[in-house]
């Protein structure tokens, strides 16, 4: 009677089945699981985002994870554990009975699954940024640096037209180990990468690096052997570093170098004493002059030894706190004190030919620190590049022309005013006195000497320099393509122009037989464009690719595509070593290249949304696991 009960009951609910109620019972347990490695995985990606150390000094036994996971006060010997209570103490009770129940060969709370899960985690973001790469038209960027193991590290990134987005990207991939820096190691691991990932040796159009032998030698440098596989691929010099080298080709003026050597001393003189350092301070604090008044800056900052704009912003602090510093080494000349050195550099200082090419520097190198940062953003195009560098110079030449106004009105007025509340008489050098005296000429007045044997030479080795080194921003294949920017097409012959274009890109071109009534097309449209709005004229090329539809215009947009794929500057490469820095630090040095990569790329590309369930997919794919994850 109860079996037939219980076969009617089944018949009519087949979910109460024997074999029904068993595959209910591993659904359950599957999902439990998958909460549990969720709940991991997680903390993992938090950590990681967040460049937050996973593991501590070492790992914790099983037994001492299990005696304290309620008690969150207990310190946990690493911020994966500490979190992992943290989430137990929010109430994840699926994960605490595992914790505290679970077999312990299946915790996955290792080291070993960690390194898994954050190579999953890399996996996936890797796939995102190829995913979007593909079928594209690409640059790359390379860089070296030695990281805190004393390793070299090669960080390499890819510059590429996103058309999803509608937007200029360069994105990190990978930092790659490598113990040799000649250009054809680094050539070899380039291409080997490409392989890896598939990127097609045709669709690589350009090549970016600093300016070292054994990366820009025409013959066994890196750019030379990648371009015998990618034909299309042109060396760019990084336009930073081209102007880093024109700021110390510049500034190897007598009077400009004297003064970055002086400034140079006396920052070191007191950021090498905490007590000195404080006197400063209190100088800073209790003085309130004119200078401090109009800012807010309340310390010395060291002059880059590399990155010579940043010395800008170390100059003109020096400028705006040098009453303070002159009252604070006056300080140390005297009395308990009282220090030599402190003596030397009042004197070095406190005088007309100091503040006069600090000023000059001052105002000369400000104008610069707008472009190098410009140079530094992701989107920018080598035409619009090329715009702003030659708004630069036309700037330096207008000031060359108004030379003397310009001095008198604010270079030498405010150091006059400077000279007025330190006691100081504007006086020309000694040796120039004599000098004039030995010739029978008049000795000129301070203004006009300053102007005549540091500002204008300053402004004309600046002029010189910077025109010389940022050539390549003017190299045939850039200015052909920037042809097409609204400004400068209108002044195109359409014929001329597609003959060009079509002499150099038609192997490459959609459909090349219509270049020329397109560029016709391209013509009205950019008038058109003008007419509404001037600023047109300024646009980067990455706004100017929006208005090129690919349908109308599949030529002109291709071209676009091309020119705003050429890498202006290696700035993302440098800006993944700050990020080196922060996770590879000396405490984690002994971090692995897998787990480096993994963490540096979900650092690095906040704007990739990591999805912990694919996460989980493709660990439970890639690795045989004890627990039941149904894959």
């Amino acid at each position: 009677m109860i079996a037939t009960d219980n076969f009617i009951r089944t018949y009519k609910d087949p979910s109460l089945s024997i074999s029904s109620l068993i595959d209910k019972n591993r659904i359950e347990k599957i999902n439990r699981n998958k909460a549990i490695l969720l709940s991991i995985i997680k903390i993992i990606i938090t950590c990681a985002r967040q460049n937050i150390p996973i593991r501590g000094h070492s790992d914790e036994s099983i037994s001492e994870i299990r005696s304290n996971v309620d008690d969150i006060n207990c310190p946990a010997g690493s911020n994966f554990i500490a979190l992992l209570k943290q989430r137990i103490d929010a109430g994840d009770e699926i994960l605490r009975d595992h914790i505290q129940y679970g077999p312990k060969n299946a915790l996955y709370t290792s080291s070993q699954v960690q390194n898994e899960i954050i190579d999953c985690i890399h996996k996936y973001m890797l796939n995102d940024i190829l995913h979007r790469i593909e079928n594209c038209l690409f640059s790359i960027i390379v860089d070296e640096t030695t990281d805190a193991s004393t390793v070299e590290q090669v960080s390499f990134s890819i510059r590429y037209y996103d058309n999803k987005t509608n937007d200029i990207r360069e994105d990190f991939l990978a930092f790659i180990e490598t113990v040799s820096c000649t250009g054809e190691s680094i050539s070899n691991i380039i291409l080997d990468y490409l392989r890896a990932y598939n990127l097609p040796f045709d669709n690589c159009i350009g090549q970016a690096y600093d300016g070292a032998s054994n990366m820009a030698g025409i013959y066994r440098g890196c750019q030379a052997l990648i371009k015998q596989k990618c034909p299309d691929a042109d060396y760019y010099h990084c336009s930073n570093h081209c102007l880093n080298l024109a700021l110390i080709d510049s500034c190897g003026i007598a009077h400009i170098r004297n003064m970055m050597g002086t400034i140079k001393e006396v920052i070191n003189f007191f950021s090498d004493s905490p007590k000195r350092m404080q006197a400063l301070r209190s100088e800073i604090n209790d003085y309130q002059g004119e200078y401090v008044s109009l800012t807010n800056k309340k310390r010395l900052i060291s002059l880059c030894d590399t990155r010579w704009v940043d010395r800008s912003t170390s100059i003109e602090t020096f400028l705006e706190l040098y009453i303070p510093i002159i009252n604070t080494l006056d300080k140390f000349r005297h009395g308990k004190l009282k220090d030599p050195t402190a003596e030397q550099l009042f004197h070095a200082i406190n005088n007309f030919q100091h503040i006069i090419s600090t000023c000059i520097s001052c105002f000369l190198l400000s104008d610069i620190v707008p472009i190098s940062r410009l140079l530094q953003t992701e989107t920018l195009d080598f035409s619009s590049a090329n715009q702003h560098v030659e708004e630069l110079l036309h700037k330096f030449e207008q000031r060359k022309l108004q030379a003397q106004d310009y001095f008198d009105n604010v270079i030498y007025s405010h150091a006059g005013e400077l000279c007025k509340e330190l006691f100081v008489t504007p006086t020309i050098p000694r040796h120039a006195v004599l000098s004039y005296r030995k010739q029978n000429t008049p000795v000129p007045n301070p203004e006009i000497f300053y102007c005549d044997r540091v500002y204008l030479p300053f402004l004309d080795e600046l002029i010189n320099n910077i025109s010389g080194r940022l050539s390549s921003l003017k190299c045939e294949r850039i200015i052909l393509l920037s042809k097409l920017r609204p400004e400068l097409i209108l002044r195109e012959n359409s014929f001329e122009l597609s003959k060009s274009l079509s002499k150099q890109f038609a192997d490459r071109l959609p459909s090349p037989l219509q270049l020329n009534s397109e560029l016709e097309r391209w013509q009205k449209k950019c008038n058109d464009l003008l007419k509404m709005n001037e600023e047109w004229k300024k646009k980067w090329i990455n706004e100017l690719i929006k208005e090129a539809d690919h349908v109308l215009f599949p030529n002109v947009r291709f071209l676009l595509i091309f020119l705003a794929t050429l890498p202006v500057s290696t700035a993302s490469a440098e800006r993944s070593f700050s990020k080196l820095s922060s996770i590879k630090t000396y405490h984690r040095s002994t971090m692995k290249q897998n787990r480096l990569n993994g963490l540096a790329m979900a650092y690095i590309h906040k704007d990739i949304n990591i999805d912990a369930d694919e996460i989980l997919k493709i660990y439970c794919q890639k690795y045989n696991r004890r627990l039941d994850f149904g894959m």
